[in-house]
């Protein structure tokens, strides 16, 4: 039986089966194996004896066959139930854990939930995410990077990494955008003009300022305000602020790139501007990386800073960026061959764009329609834990749809509100148990009802969820198990009375303890607080 929990049940038995179909002179690469449908199918099935029928060999017998080799493990043999596992329908193998094994599980990862897994223990990650330039607050499309990285974060942590979160202050002296922020806060143009600009303006002094100290004050101010916004109203900590002008320009990190950039000719001069072969390396175009004017082209300081963070000995650098940055991506990438940079070890996520449905109508949002919605509007609209499980129920590469009248929800149809509620009604019952006495049953008693069975099994499938999402990096599928979790405690309290009177059924009351704590850390991982009543 496994001990550690890293060891998982489908880790364990996918190994058993492999190893038989080693012994059997079976190829094991077309191998599937899951979690059942229900109860009554097992615990976890196979249907790798189908992997055989197109080279002639009959599925039920290639069935029948495997599971007898399986039995011959003594290790297998022990950890499910013999009598209930079995060949079914044409030929797929449907796995009852044993009573013992089920309940040693759900009881490990009861254990392992406050101090957390040890799945990529030992590797390093540093993650930026959010990183918008200074000249203005955050509208909704920000909070897909926001609260993805922040999840993402959570998950290495809590998986064993040690994790960097970082966010790159886009705030260079030689930044056109901060320029033009400038020329708005001098009075001599409206780049960026909103009325939470100009509110902020009114209360700032640019008197003896040119457009370019005008515009870093203004700057400075908005990534002030900001900087509150993430940290507080969105609970999204930083390790590390990084200043461009500072960490890079001031300290002439970008330029020192330039002259590497030059020892291996790599640059070009054109029209007066100094280039970048990216061309040659992948990229749709050559880049500037020295302007005409004696300016420094974006590209160059991103690189520098990249270097900058692959050298402080991350396992993994990733970049989470917004769907603007999406044409970023290749010059990047180019980059990275000009200088070596190993590929697995700069990671970029495009998060897509979000749609505001309400009413029936989606409204597309683009921060340069002029039809924006700012991330703190949508929080104090609809609550901070809804928007985060919306924004985070959904791939980042695919497009997302808020839907405000779901989001408004205090029902069974809001998703976040569903699992918060699953949550508050455990801790009520734990509550009422306080005052009754236990009838000396254990979780396994409880395995006699399906329900019970099938929420264990739901249970013990959570380190493979997050064992999952360290791998392909899917944080929705967390969102997808909390409320599958909730789903199957809702089953298992209609079929099993927990509290009656002045007594408990100890082992359900065990069971529900350990559902609660599981669907508590799932939320927590998200970011979404866990209450006690509703």
């Amino acid at each position: 039986m496994c001990v550690k929990i890293n060891c998982m049940v489908s880790d364990f038995l996918r190994k058993e089966i492999i190893e038989a179909f080693i012994r059997l002179r079976f190829d094991p690469s077309k191998l599937k194996f899951d979690i059942s449908p229900g109860a009554r199918f097992g615990d976890f099935e196979t249907n790798a004896a189908f992997c055989y029928a197109d080279a002639g060999k009959k599925p039920l017998e290639t069935a029948r066959a495997l599971l007898g080799e399986l039995f011959e493990s003594k290790s297998f043999s022990d950890y499910v139930d013999r009598g209930r596992t079995e060949v079914a329908g044409p030929g797929l193998i449907n796995f009852f854990l044993s009573d013992r094994t089920l309940k040693g599980e759900v009881e490990d990862l009861e254990k392992n939930l406050i101090g957390g897994f040890d799945f990529i223990s030992g590797r390093k990650i540093n993650i930026e995410f959010v990183s918008l330039n200074p000249t203005g607050e955050l509208h909704v499309g920000h909070g897909r990077g926001a609260f993805y990285g922040d999840c993402l974060a959570n998950i290495f942590s809590f998986s064993g990494a040690k994790v960097d979160r970082e966010y790159l202050i886009n705030n260079s002296r030689e930044s056109k955008q901060i320029m033009e922020l400038g020329k708005t806060a001098l009075g001599k143009g409206s780049q960026y003009k909103t009325p939470e600009l100009e509110s902020l303006m009114r209360d700032m002094d640019f008197s003896g300022l040119d457009e370019t100290e005008a515009g870093f004050k203004l700057a400075e101010k908005i990534q002030e305000n900001n900087r509150e916004f993430i940290v507080e109203k969105l609970g999204i900590r930083f390790d590390k602020w990084f200043s461009e002008e500072t960490e890079l320009r001031a300290s002439g990190k970008d330029r020192k790139m330039l002259e590497t950039l030059k020892d291996k000719n790599l640059i070009y001069e054109k029209e007066g501007a100094s280039w970048l072969k990216t061309s040659e390396y992948g990229d749709d175009e050559d880049r500037v990386v020295i302007r005409s004017d004696g300016s420094v082209g974006y590209i160059l300081p991103d690189i520098a800073y990249h270097a900058e963070k692959l050298n402080r000995g991350s396992d993994e650098v990733i970049d989470i960026w917004g769907a603007d940055h999406q044409g970023h991506v290749k010059k990047i990438r180019a980059a990275g061959k000009m200088l070596g940079w190993p590929e697995s070890k700069l990671i970029i996520f495009i998060a897509q764009m979000v749609s505001l449905k309400g009413n029936g109508v989606s409204a597309k949002m683009s921060k340069r329609s002029g039809n924006v919605i700012l991330l703190h509007d949508l929080v104090d609209e609809f609550g901070l834990d809804t928007v985060r499980w919306f924004f985070s129920d959904k791939s980042l590469n695919t497009h997302m749809e808020f839907d405000m009248a779901l989001a408004k929800e205090h029902s069974a149809k809001n998703p976040v509100f569903y699992v918060q509620y699953a949550h508050a009604r455990i801790s009520s019952i734990l509550e009422k148990a306080k005052s009754a006495a236990p009838d000396g049953s254990e979780i396994a008693d409880t395995f006699k009802e399906p329900a019970a069975r099938t929420l264990a099994v739901k249970i013990i499938e959570f380190p493979e969820i997050i064992s999952s999402i360290t791998e392909d990096y899917q944080v929705h599928k967390l969102t997808t198990y909390a409320y599958e979790l909730a789903s199957s405690f809702a089953q298992f309290y209609e079929k099993v009375r927990i509290v009656s009177g002045i007594s408990y059924n100890a082992g359900a009351l065990t069971l529900a303890t350990v559902a609660k704590e599981t669907l508590a850390k799932s939320l927590n991982l998200l970011g979404i607080s866990a209450p006690n009543k509703m």
